[in-house]
C-alpha cells in the first residue's frame, strides 16, 4: 500500500510527516529477528553472541530494548549479521563489517511502514546475505588529503541490488586500511549438515 493510496488523491497531511503515534506497532519486529536469528543458527554453522557493546556505533544510536545479538558464520570469508533491538521498537541490522539496516527506515504516520513490511525486507537481505553472499567496496579519494571516497554495497550473486553513499576522504582511508580501493567479496554462508 503506497501512501498516496492510504492518504487518497492529496497525499498525507503536513503534520503526519514528523509524527509518530503508534510506535508500538512495530514491535513484531523484534520478535520476528529473534525468530529470525534462531532459523539460521540452526541452519548454517554460525556462533551466537548476545550482549551490550556487540556494534557500539548501532548501539549509540537510539536507546536499546533488550542485549544486541550477532551471528559470526565458522567460515571467515562470510559476513557476520548483528541486530541491536531498539526501544522505538526497531532493528538496526549490520550485515558485514558496514553495510546497514534500519527496520523500519521511518515509522512516521505519512509512511506506509508496517512491521510486516519490515520483516519481509529484513527477511530479504538477512536470505540475500546467507545464501548468496554480497559485497563492500571502499573506494578512498586518489589525493591523500581532503576529497570525498565512497562506500558501495552489491546485494546477491549475481548482484541483484547496489547500494551507494559519500563518505568522508579520511574515514574512506581509515576504513580500506590505507588501500585506494578495498573489496570486500563476502561468501554464502555454510550449511549445518543435517
Amino acid at each position: 500500500m503506497t501512501s498516496r493510496s492510504r492518504w487518497g488523491d492529496e497525499g498525507p497531511p503536513e503534520e503526519a510527516y514528523g509524527r509518530v503515534t503508534n510506535p508500538q506497532r512495530f514491535g513484531p519486529l523484534h520478535e520476528a529477528a529473534l525468530e529470525m536469528v534462531a532459523r539460521l543458527e540452526g541452519e548454517f554453522e554460525a556462533e551466537l553472541a548476545e550482549g551490550y557493546g556487540l556494534d557500539e556505533d548501532l548501539e549509540s544510536k537510539r536507546g536499546l530494548a533488550r542485549p544486541s545479538v550477532r551471528l559470526s558464520p565458522v567460515d571467515p570469508e562470510a559476513a557476520p549479521i548483528t541486530v541491536v533491538f531498539t526501544d522505538f521498537p526497531g532493528l538496526f541490522v549490520r550485515y558485514g563489517r558496514w553495510a546497514e539496516g534500519l527496520f523500519p527506515v521511518c515509522g512516521c504516520d505519512a509512511c506506509s511502514e508496517t512491521a510486516e513490511s519490515g520483516i519481509e525486507s529484513l527477511t530479504e537481505k538477512v536470505d540475500l546475505v546467507t545464501a548468496n553472499g554480497f559485497r563492500e567496496i571502499v573506494q578512498a579519494p586518489w589525493m591523500p588529503f581532503g576529497g570525498h571516497g565512497s562506500l558501495e554495497t552489491e546485494w546477491g550473486t549475481p548482484y541483484i541490488g547496489r547500494s551507494w553513499s559519500r563518505i568522508d576522504g579520511k574515514l574512506a582511508r581509515q576504513m580500506s586500511g590505507g588501500r585506494r580501493r578495498l573489496v570486500l567479496d563476502w561468501k554464502p554462508w555454510t550449511r549445518r549438515r543435517a
